[in-house]
């Protein structure tokens, strides 16, 4: 993992050199879940922030764009849970998985007219898992012991537990620029190993609105 990030660095800067790179900032929100056979499991809003460079390939309209984003993805539980003896109730949880995300992207360049123009996008991602956050409710049936928690908060730090501290996956979307202002609507679909589950596909919308100078 550690080659591959110095080689693509590498490429970054080779590719600066030889061609005319813009920059720009994306903030927003996102919408994650785990995509698996439970039902439960729901979609949860975050927000991402960040920046990305855009490097075009030759005299084509095709361009390279990497980036770096925090980014909060997660999921949300919603069931009921019996566990007999009176002890049933009903379970929500909040799950937040604060990342940072590096893209690497290529898009191309459709000019609607001289202030409009439209960037299809398709690509790949790495990220790395910096803190788990877990809030739980507990709404019990029935009488229960004052002893029985209703609301619980953990923090996980990915680096002291054994899971990978990286993920990887695809991204596909589309920006809408107007003069130096930009709209994104992109989707990660990827793997990361959860602290408290097994590995699931992780599913994020972006929802981005961008400056470019």
């Amino acid at each position: 993992m550690k080659k591959t990030i110095v080689l693509v660095s590498l490429l970054f800067v080779s590719l600066a050199t030889i061609a005319q790179t813009s920059y720009g900032v994306r903030a927003g929100m996102t919408l994650s879940s785990y995509n698996s056979a439970q039902f439960f499991y729901k979609f949860k809003p975050g927000v991402h922030i960040g920046g990305v460079a855009d490097i075009p390939i030759a005299s084509s309209k095709f361009s390279f764009v990497p980036g770096v984003y925090f980014v909060d993805k997660g999921t949300k539980i919603d069931t009921y849970v019996e566990e007999g003896h009176g002890y049933n109730y009903y379970y929500k949880e909040n799950i937040s998985s604060y990342q940072l995300q590096i893209p690497l992207l290529f898009t191309y360049n459709i000019p609607i007219n001289d202030k409009i123009k439209l960037k299809p996008q398709i690509g790949v991602y790495l990220s790395y898992r910096i803190l788990g956050i877990y809030n739980e409710k507990r709404d019990y049936v029935g009488t229960v012991s004052s002893d029985y928690p209703t609301e619980l908060t953990s923090y996980y730090y990915f680096y002291e537990k054994n899971c990978s501290m990286w993920g990887h996956g695809g991204n596909i979307g589309l920006s809408i620029f107007y003069n130096k202002f930009s709209y994104t609507f992109s989707c990660d679909v990827g793997y990361s190993n959860n602290v408290l589950f097994r590995e699931y596909p992780d599913i994020c919308m972006f929802f981005s609105l961008g400056y470019n100078f």
